[in-house]
């Protein structure tokens, strides 16, 4: 199987000064490298690995929580690797509950007591291949069109992929396995064989290695609940699969969607807009619930390219927002888990 070299230099002349997206605030941890080293600094998170990606790196997991929790949630950031909002938030949700404070060094009490009964399983990097190919560490004050370009990636004529093959449902087109010698910049929603992590071809197959074996690892370690972070142009949204893609209650993940709204609004979050996605593409929040019947949703945060926030808003304000806003629905979500039956019951 022919995989990608990954190379992380700026992968195309442009105006783009490189540097300004490479400054970013220490607590704004979202570095491939340097967020491996944060891992190998926890003084109570228990490493695990969930597997290898398609370029060989592991697919690290901290647990943080009690022996005999009474629910669990993982989270996994970094699905695509242009979303660097939800690294940075599940990095300091780490933090928390590692040492009780996070990167800022503010305490959040209501997190550390709710791991006193929830357990934590945290994934920085759900496509590290991709982290390891970001080229930048901050989206913030980018051109839409420069992000796009990283997102998607553009073959070796300078053509940017088609995006409706890229965001809609799979076809066997949808991949670029078999293609990467066509390929000049291999962009963030792909693994290095070419595959897109976060789109299975159906409710049985998913083409992503890393797909594959995290259905496992959620299977063996019966996680009850599995949130995928991920951001783009709109404000925070919360989203849930519909009925007929799980096996397991649907009314009770309306429910924990519902109850994780009213507790982020609680903890001083972002009143998040409820979504149910649809049926003509699944995704990997839908795929877990069909395959396990375990409750899964998607959070989506609003990224700080270009054209999102006002012009003069600062950029620590945005950086801030991105983090707290993720960390507040981890608790919040996490706060709901307790007031719903687990789905292995």
């Amino acid at each position: 199987m022919k995989i990608w070299n990954s190379n992380p230099a700026w992968p195309w002349p442009c105006d783009e000064e490189i540097a300004k997206y490479l400054d970013v605030p220490d607590y704004y941890l979202a570095g491939y490298e340097e967020v491996r080293g944060f891992l190998r600094g926890l003084h109570k998170g228990r490493i695990e690995s969930a597997g290898k990606s398609a370029g060989g790196r592991d697919l690290t997991v901290v647990y943080c929580g009690p022996d005999a929790p009474e629910r669990t949630l993982c989270v996994t950031g970094g699905t695509h690797g242009t979303e660097v909002e939800g690294v940075a938030a599940v990095v300091n949700t780490i933090r928390v509950l590692d040492c009780g404070s996070d990167l800022r060094g503010q305490a959040w009490p209501a997190l550390t007591e709710v791991a006193r009964r929830v357990g934590f399983y945290l994934m920085p990097f759900f496509n590290p291949d991709a982290a390891a190919r970001a080229v930048v560490k901050s989206y913030v004050g980018m051109p839409f069109e420069v992000v796009n370009h990283l997102h998607v990636g553009f073959w070796k004529n300078g053509r940017t992929l088609d995006r409706k093959r890229v965001f809609g449902p799979w076809t066997p087109e949808s991949d670029l396995t078999g293609k990467l010698d066509r390929v000049g910049y291999l962009g963030a929603r792909y693994n290095d064989a070419g595959a897109d992590i976060n789109r299975p071809c159906s409710r049985t197959e998913a083409t992503a290695v890393e797909t594959r074996q995290m259905l496992e690892y959620l299977r063996q370690r019966r996680v009850d609940c599995y949130l995928d972070m991920h951001s783009h142009s709109t404000d925070p949204w919360l989203g849930i699969c519909p009925p007929e893609h799980t096996s397991g209650n649907h009314g009770d993940l309306v429910k924990l969607q519902q109850l994780t709204r009213e507790k982020t609004v609680q903890a001083g979050g972002p009143d998040l807009k409820l979504v149910v996605k649809g049926t003509r593409t699944w995704f990997n929040s839908h795929f877990f619930p069909a395959n396990l019947g375990i409750y899964a949703l998607t959070y989506e945060e609003k990224a700080g390219f270009k054209g999102n926030f006002p012009e003069e808003t600062p950029p620590e304000e945005i950086w801030l927002a991105n983090v707290y806003n993720g960390m507040r629905t981890i608790l919040g979500l996490a706060q709901a888990l307790l007031e719903v039956p687990s789905p292995w019951s």
